[in-house]
């Protein structure tokens, strides 16, 4: 009596165990599934985004030819818009449960060409209108190889909350595999981090606020507060 009651113990046991096992692939398969979908949705969503842009530059040369700069700042806005977007989507990512790392460079990749996408449409609306606006290209690495990283990206940070759409801050992880990086990292030579690209001119290791402000409020011919015994 007793050894049929633990043969049904066992029986029992195993079923449950036999169970489990199978509701774990179930919901590890609709996690992954789940992934796939946002990865691809997110890929597609860049690629569109692309696609716009490079339409807005054939734009912005149209509307360069017809001394439209209204309409060329309006584009601008939007474009940084988007691209405050794909951050925002870059970062909600980073916040999902069991990110993969693989998904995650394709993201970064992808918000990194962004950047680089939208730093040179500005310039290139800047070369067509003259219009005040700064851009600074951000070149930082991990904290070990950085250390004055954090203290830099508080400075940015700060000037980018004063200035608001006058200043334009892009930032670039230089470990990233992306060759258009790599790129730009040897057209300035980067060696040191943080580096930072004010308006072309290249400027290594931690820069201060005053030392920033000197070199961008060049760029504004109104008064702007924070440019007081700069300009």
């Amino acid at each position: 009596m007793v050894v049929g009651l633990n043969k049904r113990r066992y029986v029992l046991a195993a079923i449950l165990t036999l169970m489990m096992f199978l509701l774990g692939v179930m919901l590890g398969l609709v996690i992954e599934s789940k992934r796939v979908v946002y990865i691809q949705k997110q890929a597609k969503q860049q690629e569109l985004d692309f696609l716009s842009l490079q339409l807005q530059y054939q734009y912005v040369d149209q509307l360069g030819q017809e001394k439209n700069c209204p309409a060329i700042a309006k584009t601008l806005d939007e474009t940084v818009t988007r691209l405050e977007s794909a951050r925002r989507r870059l970062e909600g990512y980073t916040q999902t449960a069991n990110i993969n790392k693989e998904e995650f460079k394709i993201l970064q990749r992808d918000y990194t060409l962004a950047q680089i996408r939208y730093w040179l449409l500005a310039k290139r609306t800047q070369k067509l209108c003259n219009t005040e606006l700064a851009t600074i290209i951000y070149f930082f690495s991990d904290d070990k190889d950085c250390p004055g990283c954090n203290e830099q990206s508080f400075v940015l940070t700060y000037l980018k909350k004063r200035l608001k759409d006058r200043l334009l801050n892009f930032v670039i992880y230089e470990k990233q595999e992306e060759p258009m990086v790599a790129t730009l990292k040897k057209s300035y030579n980067i060696t040191t981090y943080p580096t930072l690209i004010v308006e072309d001119k290249k400027f290594e290791g931690f820069v201060s606020r005053e030392e920033i402000l000197r070199e961008i409020c060049k760029k504004y011919s109104s008064d702007v507060e924070d440019c007081t015994g700069f300009s």
